[in-house]
């Protein structure tokens, strides 16, 4: 009889804990090309035993190299330091280098493989991680297809994992030159879409890939933007976002207006540049203020034109805040009118509003 007590009260003692690490987990798919495969070298990110892979039609332990085809790369970084919140995390999804968006059109191999991984585990998913594009810069494809390309996928993703809310985490790559068009595209997507988070790449990349260091990096700072949008959890993300450039009061001057910031610091000519119906014109002085900076260029800009930060073909990136979080990288209308305020405003999503020449009063 007394043994029969100890026991039940052992069990009493007991079962709390026992609840608390059969918590629910959260499920993640990933998808993308190259980088989303990983492509550094090992070893990779310490594995936690609260994050699991979907592998060999079981979840077990998440070990890089993740079975994505490839090494390295961010998501178990990501996802054991969401871990470490007490978050158990459960990691599915299908990736494949050098391969466009159009490879996971509806009936194209990548969305049957993607499809088939999120009916075996992907129900009621509640992130994805989408990293992908530097085929696309290489094949110049159009920002208008790749967004409607985007646009179809991620709809499709939502409806397949029977959750139309489920939270969109876009890689914005690394890469600026023939990836310019494709990186401001998944910055428009992201502003357009209301359940999405724009990440960059970049500064972290040593040449299409990323190096070891930089995957850790994108990764912790891809789990800062979820603690703090999906778990709602104090955190310092995102970092500075341009989204404002006006004409200034000579020809050869633009003021520009960043969000999540309260004083710019590290923002330097090289990264900025502009261009117009003449071509390219370069930044020759930055005065930066809190939120805003006055730009100096070595000519007079003519109307249409627009502002780029991190626009070369594998820019230095200068702007980082104190927690590691990345400026996304930008090419932005400049419009006539007054000079922004000097204040710090919000860009939750990351990425900034979709500002269009209209949408500023003049």
């Amino acid at each position: 009889m007394r043994a029969c007590l100890l026991v039940a009260l052992i069990g009493i003692f007991v079962a709390p804990v026992v609840f608390a690490e059969q918590a629910r987990p959260e499920v993640w798919i990933i998808s993308g090309q190259s980088n989303a495969c990983g492509r550094a070298e090992l070893p990779g990110a310490d594995p936690d035993p609260k994050v699991q892979m979907y592998e060999k039609r079981a979840w077990v332990e998440a070990k890089e190299p993740l079975p994505l085809g490839g090494t390295v790369g961010p998501w178990l970084a990501c996802a054991t330091e969401v871990a470490k919140e007490g978050i158990p995390i459960r990691l599915c999804g299908f990736a494949s280098g050098g391969q466009p968006i159009k490879y996971w059109d509806e009936e194209a191999a990548g969305w049957k493989a993607l499809s088939a991984n999120i009916k075996m585990c992907g129900e009621g998913a509640s992130v994805f991680l989408w990293y992908q594009g530097e085929s696309d810069g290489v094949d110049k494809t159009d920002a208008k297809t790749y967004e409607a390309k985007l646009k179809d996928l991620v709809s499709r993703v939502r409806t397949l994992a029977k959750n139309p809310k489920m939270l969109l985490v876009v890689v914005q790559v690394a890469r600026g030159g023939e990836f310019t068009i494709i990186r401001e595209a998944q910055r428009e997507f992201v502003a357009a879409d209301g359940n999405a988070i724009l990440v960059p790449a970049l500064g972290r990349a040593g040449d299409l890939h990323l190096t070891r260091d930089g995957y850790f990096e994108l990764g912790r700072e891809i789990a800062r933007a979820l603690l703090k949008t999906r778990y709602q959890k104090a955190n310092d993300w995102p970092g500075p976002v341009l989204d404002r450039a006006v004409f200034g009061p000579d020809a050869k001057t633009v003021l520009l207006h960043f969000a999540e910031v309260k004083k710019l610091a590290g923002l330097t000519a090289e990264d900025l540049s502009a261009v117009d119906a003449t071509g390219p014109a370069k930044c020759v002085k930055v005065e930066a203020q809190n939120t805003r900076a006055a730009l100096t260029f070595d000519r007079e800009l003519k109307p249409p034109a627009k502002i780029q930060y991190a626009g070369g073909a594998n820019p230095k990136a200068s702007l980082v805040d104190e927690a590691g979080n990345r400026a996304p990288a930008v090419l932005l209308e400049i419009t006539p009118g007054s000079p922004p305020d000097d204040k710090e405003t919000k860009a939750p999503n990351g990425s900034g509003p979709a500002v269009k020449p209209g949408d500023v009063k003049k």
